[in-house]
């Protein structure tokens, strides 16, 4: 609803005053940071020409004061980013609640004691997001605070100027919220501060549940709550950082067009990582772990490997069959003969006493290093270097393989694999696998899990906050190998069973992970932001699902269906979406069929390019890709070239990456 002439002016005023207060501390801010770098510099410059006069306790002092002064600049600087990042647009909505009036936006901004304007993150401002007006309360540092919202009001505001300001009595107006997902897609996502939805909201806000595990709908905005989430965390946890937290993306364009929502919510990017980059430095036996999209890509070729093999190595009996396996080599695991190091024996009987019932409940390659650590210790005054020689003559005295690859390829020949494997065993094609240099991705959680039951896992201590995104990409065993490795971290979990790529391993329901993550809880998320109704609906078709809630309300544009025999005129469609739209997909299911379109139209359309396995940064206008390429991506419109034939959910993936128009071949 419009406001009256009265309170415009009112508002107007409001923000030609905020402004002011802005300009004025970025100014003040600038010369504070100048000047204090210019304070550092001489310090520095002063207390390294004395610095060999100083005594310990002056030199501790001194960096001391050092690490103080470098983290004063720090903050100041990080200040001065918010106030630039805000001074174009410093609030986006307003309420009244128990006649309070709060302005709300990225971040805050005070004028002696008051605040002009609260961070969207404080508690008092969750009251915008999940109530209209009426009856609210919000959980304060204090206890409940219960009251009425009398007012609601948005803003857009852009280039310092008031372009639009109404009042509505919803949580988030649907005109505010239909105008932005009116807006084109863009390279980078944007972050959603201004239309945060309620249940949205619920999950950014959690901080009572340690582990979320989130079921979303395509297009429900499951990325985006994430990296709120994270925001959010930063400014509520005090003990948490940007360094504090890992993201999971499902490949390097992703990572890529995600790289912009913290920043532009003023803190800093954390630490990003693939799963199998993450588990390449877990595995030195290879040179490297093949990429997920590069697993995909391998089944969707259609190339010849032992698919059933494959299958079993992905799934949950595996890692049970890993299980017996290995305490199985570990009990028959025993010291041949006895060790000799500097004059000194330790006859082999006691050294299986202490391998067999001394360190007994230790993995199998620690229990060596304990071993070695005793016999240092006792005889060689526990130095590092001669702790290193025992250690290495104790592994040449075993009845095992010390190389883990041999231990991994000797379990394919044990009678534990073929009691859970009952298909036939290619052992030659298996063998040549294994051999090759980059370790295959349906092998290499299997033999992480392997060596963390062997030596241990490799703990990440540092790491609080650990986010998982597409998380039905991951099996069971690999969320069981990251709970163990990050055992101080929380974990937000997010997925779509329904976007499942993985042709040799599905979930139900995301639910079943409830039983890794203690103190846990699951939510679902069933409204879709993306897509028009009439894509959502053809969407739906194809998996047959009913519970899709689209809010998007677009120009009513039925989805064209074209027959497979008039792919002759596919040029005149791409022609008519690229001057219609900013960013264009035409989605295929395989990799070479994207590389024969791309030819096909590169002397028509110059700027099209191909989203492969290798890609890393790209531009939306127009691209060619297969549909597992572009998964957690968004287009204005997409061109389907319908090959998927018994590949639904794949199928289904590339029909939601469409916002406004769809084209299909079928």
């Amino acid at each position: 609803m419009a406001i009256s002439k009265e309170e415009l002016v009112i508002e107007e005023k409001k923000l030609s005053d905020t402004l002011s207060v802005i300009n004025d501390q970025i100014e003040h801010a600038s010369k504070k940071l100048f000047e204090g770098s210019d304070d550092y510099k001489s310090f520095q410059k002063v207390s390294w020409e004395t610095y060999r006069e100083m005594d310990s306790g002056e030199r501790m002092n001194f960096f001391a004061e050092n690490e103080a002064r470098i983290g004063k600049l720090t903050e100041e600087e990080k200040y001065l980013k918010k106030l630039y990042k805000v001074k174009d647009s410093p609030y986006f909505g307003s309420l009244i609640f128990n006649d309070e009036l709060i302005y709300i936006g990225l971040t805050s901004v005070k004028k002696d004691l008051d605040y002009l304007v609260c961070d969207w993150r404080a508690p008092l401002c969750g009251l915008y997001y999940d109530y209209g007006l009426g009856k609210a309360q919000y959980k304060s540092p204090g206890g409940i605070e219960k009251g009425t919202i009398t007012r609601k009001r948005q803003y857009k505001i852009e280039k310092s100027k008031l372009k639009q300001v109404f009042d509505t009595s919803e949580q988030i107006s649907d005109e505010m919220l239909q105008n932005v997902l009116a807006q084109s897609s863009s390279d980078k996502m944007k972050n959603i501060v201004n239309t945060i939805q309620k249940e949205q909201n619920e999950v950014i806000r959690n901080s009572e549940d340690r582990n979320l595990i989130v079921q979303g709908i395509a297009g429900s905005g499951k990325t985006s709550v994430a990296l709120h989430r994270i925001a959010y965390l930063l400014y509520k946890l005090d003990y948490l950082t940007s360094s504090n937290v890992v993201i999971f993306s499902p490949n390097n364009i992703f990572t890529e067009y995600i790289s912009n929502v913290l920043p532009d919510l003023g803190e800093e990017n954390t630490m990003q990582t693939t799963y199998h980059e993450f588990a390449s430095s877990f595995i030195e036996e290879y040179k490297g772990v093949e990429s997920y999209s590069a697993f995909t890509e391998r089944y969707y070729k259609g190339l010849r490997q032992d698919n059933d093999l494959i299958r079993f190595k992905l799934s949950d009996e595996m890692g049970k069959a890993i299980e017996e396996f290995v305490k199985y080599f570990t009990k028959a695991s025993r010291f041949i003969k006895d060790l000799e190091y500097k004059k000194v024996k330790v006859e082999q009987n006691e050294l299986n006493q202490l391998l067999v019932e001394r360190f007994g409940d230790k993995p199998l390659y620690e229990r060596i290093e304990l071993i070695a650590d005793k016999v240092n210790n006792r005889y060689y005054k526990g130095l590092e270097n001669d702790f290193n020689h025992i250690k290495n003559k104790l592994f040449k005295i075993v009845n095992f393989p010390v190389d883990c690859k041999e231990i991994y390829k000797a379990f394919f020949k044990s009678a534990i694999f073929s009691k859970y494997y009952t298909h036939m065993y290619k052992q030659n094609e298996n063998e040549r696998n294994l051999d090759e240099e980059i370790i295959r991705y349906e092998d290499a959680t299997p033999y992480i899990y392997m060596k963390c039951l062997l030596g241990g896992y490799p703990y990440q201590v540092y790491m609080r906050q650990v986010v998982v995104d597409e998380a039905q990409d991951y099996t069971y065993l690999q969320y069981k190998i990251l709970r163990h490795i990050f055992k101080n971290a929380d974990f937000t979990i997010l997925g779509d069973v329904n976007q499942t790529v993985n042709p040799f391993y599905k979930y139900d329901n995301l639910n079943v992970l409830l039983d890794l993550f203690e103190d846990s809880r699951y939510i679902e998320l069933n409204k879709t932001y993306r897509s028009s109704p009439e894509i959502i609906e053809h969407a739906n078709k194809i998996l047959g699902l009913k519970h899709v809630s689209a809010i998007r309300r677009d120009q009513n544009l039925p989805v064209i269906k074209r027959e497979m025999s008039d792919i002759k005129h596919i040029g005149r469609d791409i022609n008519y979406l690229h001057s219609k739209y900013k960013s264009v997909a035409i989605i295929t299911k395989t990799i070479d069929e994207a590389n024969l379109i791309c030819q096909s139209f590169k002397k028509n359309f110059d700027i099209i390019s191909v989203i492969d396995i290798n890609t890393e940064t790209f531009k939306t206008d127009l691209v060619v890709a297969p549909a597992y390429g572009v998964k957690g991506l968004e287009f204005d419109a997409c061109l389907i070239v319908n090959n998927f034939g018994s590949d639904p959910y794949l199928y289904y993936v590339a029909v939601t990456r469409a916002q406004h128009e769809l084209i299909v071949y079928e």
